[in-house]
């Protein structure tokens, strides 16, 4: 057997392209690398060997853990093949009219579920009827699923009373997937049960494991007579455990009733795993608490699902990072240096995988599966099980987000997390060195563009500092920022950018939610570090109906046919180095964007006339935009639209916008979701909105999710603005968007709606991809004139749900609040009043009934 060298070893990974940036190399590669690796190895390896046909392909619940491993190196790395062989080695075995090969529900075997989430999966990113009738044919096996006394599934109907923990794992993520899609909120419910039912009956408090499984009425030979478990730890056993707490925590909202005591288990479960880490290799025996007892020995595919479960659970904060990250580290190291080979070819295998274990009945081998320590070590081992492999693919998908992400993810439940979130936000600090515009030739009235240019140049290979935009006017086209570069206008300075769009280049970018190559935004940020647009000056953008904004005037609207063009584009799958925009098109630029930057800055300056959005932070990270008086009233001039982007603090600035003063995005259609990047963790607070569309607005381009959006102490007031709060999407966008945070919000005179969610926006409920809105609080919110308190307008295959209302007061309502296909909506300690009261002696009328009138509490 040929170990893995610790040195030498970059020129054989050389295919995989550069390590991911500041991600540590775990003997050469980064933790993805490892798992594209093992990936390429095993795809080589099996060739079609797993797709029906094949004399030993089936479906079955091990191959489907490596089905779903390649599915997440798809979303990770965007490369379609890893996709396409798990399709293929799933969807191949259901037939044109949905029926799953060699399954029968009324075996009522939870194995046979798992392979369910590649399709949903599927499912997930465009209709599919066969697909569609395969899993519903699966959910029918769960409906009828047999059941203890207390609601747990039986592991199949064969082994009467008893639970594993292995079926946890087999149905619980799909049934949650299936529920969160579907819109069956007792399914969510119903996944939380089986998770909790086995902690009460599995967990060992004296070691803080979990027997491998549960017989109610304690008759099986393997069973406990007094409590009914069986008689070891087996590591896979706890490891399908853990992997489907953390996998089921996806579709859990957080306002969830179970959801707290969901995490609290996996922290439990964690913990125990930890003690029980081997300490000389980092990764874990086959009976877990027995180390290196005779007959014993380290495995890794109960080994790569623990690293996997406690590296997702730290990525997405049910697990705090500094008591858990040193094991994930130790044990990744510890699978690559114990269980990764090479082979003479350069591929690599996983070794020391128990190809399976169980308890009743006999093996293959004709011995009793009696749960002993001596039948878990007697069981084959082998190399390159689905269920190794697949766990160590993800377990590296993980372990890197983990290794890039610089700070601990903060698990959002409400205000209470804010300030953990605030903690996470930083502003970049730059030398002290300043670079002035005119020691590089720039004059007054003259196009300075190339003094500008040169400036920043100048500053970043210094290391950095200060570009200086003096008093005075000075002329530019686009300006290129570069890392640890702050441009910085002084009092009096106004920057004034060319109206002509061959002073912008092309560049990547994100227009309306779709990448594409198009005219570089005025100020433009692309893959930097540290960087900073400051001071007390004006930025102008020049715009008129002369120029950009005529590009877009009702009736001769010359972006039309580009945008629809573009949007086509983005839902057929064009690369997006094939999508050219740009001269001789009319998509019109932002005016600031930062292009995946990490530590962003924009403070203090007064920006006016910009051809479209004004500032555009996209997958970009710990961004900050204070004390900015925006005031553009142009035709889509939106304030600031963090899109795809994290860790956004946008503090005590003005709004007098054309379009919605804050729009949070995160893509649009199939684009947004083949990037797959949510926008998260923003907070809004001491900001005026004057007018525009909507003061916090979400949407319409969700595709990829926004969740955790805080907004405080703001006030929105204005004949011109529309909205407060809103949020928008429909079926062809799609997207989830949870936990939306409003307090201490005044809200003086809008013109639609204090809050509208409108799902109906645009092509409405025409699409395969039904948006969610959920867990959105509105606390100590007043408004003194609104036709409406809430105008919500869903459709039956959406979800709205969990709006809740608390000591908010809203005066000078004039008509009856609007609300279709949504869920629960709560009122505690709110008033409302009309504009018009009526009197007692009156009829309601359609349009004031009388129980819009009184308070609600």
């Amino acid at each position: 057997m040929k170990s893995i060298r610790l040195v030498g070893l970059v020129a054989a990974l050389s295919w995989l392209g550069s390590p991911a940036a500041e991600v540590p190399a775990f003997a050469g590669a980064t933790p993805r690398q490892w798992s594209e690796r093992l990936a390429h190895s095993e795809m080589t390896r099996l060739g079609d060997s797993l797709a029906a046909g094949h004399d030993k392909a089936r479906w079955d619940y091990s191959p489907a853990v490596f089905a779903l491993a390649l599915e997440r190196l798809s979303e990770a790395t965007g490369d379609q093949s890893y996709r396409d062989y798990a399709l293929q080695a799933v969807g191949s075995h259901v037939g044109p009219d949905g029926r799953i090969a060699n399954f029968r529900a009324d075996d009522y075997n939870l194995d046979m579920i798992n392979a369910g989430k590649v399709l949903l999966d599927e499912l997930a990113r465009k209709p599919d009827e066969h697909y569609l009738e395969a899993v519903r044919s699966l959910r029918k096996q769960l409906a009828g699923q047999p059941r203890t006394s207390e609601g747990g599934f039986w592991h199949k109907k064969r082994y009467p009373h008893q639970m594993w923990l292995d079926g946890v794992y087999m149905a619980s993520p799909f049934l949650a997937q299936y529920g969160a899609m579907y819109h069956e909120p007792a399914d969510l419910d119903d996944v939380c049960r089986q998770i909790l039912i086995i902690d009460e009956h599995l967990y060992d408090s004296k070691t803080g494991l979990y027997w491998h499984a549960w017989d109610e009425a304690h008759t099986q030979s393997w069973a406990d007579p007094k409590t009914g478990v069986s008689p070891n730890f087996w590591s896979r056993s706890i490891g399908w455990y853990v992997m489907a707490i953390v996998d089921v925590l996806d579709f859990l909202p957080v306002s969830h009733p179970d959801v707290d005591r969901v995490v609290a288990v996996l922290d439990k479960a964690a913990a125990g795993l930890v003690r029980w880490q081997d300490p000389k290799t980092g990764v874990w025996w086959n009976v877990t608490d027995q180390g290196s007892r005779q007959g014993n020995y380290l495995e890794s595919s109960g080994s790569a699902m623990f690293v996997y479960a406690m590296a997702k659970a730290i990525n997405k904060g049910y697990l705090p990072r500094d008591k858990y990250e040193s094991a994930v580290r130790r044990g990744y190291a510890g699978l690559l240096h114990e269980f990764i080979r090479e082979n003479p070819d350069h591929t690599i295998r996983l070794t020391s995988v128990i190809q399976g274990a169980g308890l009743g009945y006999t093996n293959s081998a004709g011995r009793a599966r009696d749960g002993t320590f001596d039948y878990y070590n007697g069981e084959a081992v082998v190399d390159n099980d689905p269920k190794g492999t697949g766990a160590f693919i993800l377990a590296g998908i993980e372990v890197e987000k983990m290794l890039a992400s610089p700070s601990a993810t903060v698990r959002v439940t409400g205000w209470s997390s804010l300030p953990a979130l605030l903690a996470r936000i930083h502003a970049p600090e730059f030398p002290a060195r300043d670079f002035p515009i005119t020691d590089f030739g720039a004059k007054p009235g003259v196009d300075a563009t190339e003094a500008v240019r040169t400036a920043i140049e100048a500053c970043a290979k210094a290391g950095g500092g200060r570009v200086i935009v003096p008093a005075g006017e000075w002329l530019t086209g686009a300006v290129r920022l570069r890392s640890h570069v702050n441009l910085h206008l002084d009092k009096g300075a106004t920057l004034k950018f060319s109206t002509d769009p061959a002073a912008y280049p092309n560049v990547y970018t994100r227009w309306e939610g779709v990448e594409c190559m198009n005219y570089s935004a005025l100020i433009y940020a692309f893959e930097e570090t540290d960087v900073a647009v400051t001071g007390e000056g004006t930025l102008d953008g020049q715009a008129s109906d002369a120029n950009w904004w005529g590009w877009t005037k009702r009736g001769t609207a010359r972006d039309r046919a580009d945008r629809d063009h573009l949007n086509e584009m983005g839902e057929k799958g064009v690369p997006v180095a094939e999508r050219v925009f740009g001269a001789g098109h009319y998509l019109r630029p932002n005016f600031i964007q930062s292009y995946r930057c990490r530590n962003v800055l924009i403070e203090g300056v007064h920006i006016v006339r910009s051809p479209m959005w004004e500032i555009h932070p996209t997958l970009s990270t710990n961004v900050i935009v204070r004390d900015v008086h925006i005031d553009s009233r142009g035709p889509n001039n939106d304030g600031c639209d963090p899109e795809s982007a994290q860790d956004v603090l946008i503090d005590h600035c003005v709004f007098v916008t054309g379009d919605d003063c804050i729009a949070i995005k995160s893509g649009r259609n199939n684009d947004g979701r083949r990037v797959n990047v949510p926008t998260e963790n923003v907070i809004v607070r001491g900001c005026l909105m004057s007018d525009g569309h909507g003061g916090v607005s979400i949407g319409s381009e969700v595709a990829g999710d926004v969740r955790n959006v805080f907004t405080e102490d703001c006030t929105m007031d204005s004949p011109e603005l529309d909205r407060a709060l809103r949020i928008k999407s429909n079926a062809r966008r799609g997207g989830v968007v949870e936990n939306v945070f409003f307090r201490n919000v005044k809200v003086g005179r809008v013109t639609e709606a204090v809050v509208t969610v409108d799902l109906l926006y645009e092509e409405g409920a025409r699409g395969d991809h039904p948006p969610v809105v959920r867990n959105v609080q509105l606390d100590h919110v007043t408004s003194t004139s609104s036709p409406r308190v809430l105008w919500i307008a869903g459709f039956p295959a959406a979800t709205i749900d969990n709006i809740q209302l608390t000591d908010c007061t809203f005066s000078g309502v004039t008509a009856t609040d609007l609300v279709s296909g949504a869920g629960h909506i709560g009122f505690d300690h709110v008033t409302i009043t009309p504009e018009h009261p009526a009197h007692s002696h009156h009829s309601p009328s359609v349009d004031q009934p009388a129980n819009a009138n009184p308070a609600h509490s």
